[in-house]
């Protein structure tokens, strides 16, 4: 009988990225409505005024459900 340990791959590996791991991106949490949005965070004094202002620009535009709820989001994510 022959000895095959010295056949045999080893069994210790490095794990690899995909190839275009820097293509992926991160995804949104659930109800994010626009890129980069945290639900789960409260609104600071700014941001909350800026959405104030933008539900009330969008409801004097005419705009209801989820078209205001993104415009507002949209409005929120540009304030610092």
């Amino acid at each position: 009988m022959s000895s095959r340990s010295g056949s045999r791959p080893s069994l210790s590996f490095t794990p690899r990225p995909p190839p275009n791991a820097s293509a992926v991106r991160p995804v949104n949490p659930p109800g994010a409505l626009v890129p980069g949005q945290r639900p789960e965070r409260a609104l600071n004094s700014a941001q909350f005024a800026a959405a104030r202002q933008a539900r009330a620009d969008g409801v004097a535009a005419g705009l209801s459900g989820r078209a205001l709820e993104v415009s507002v989001a949209q409005a929120v994510m540009r304030v610092p």
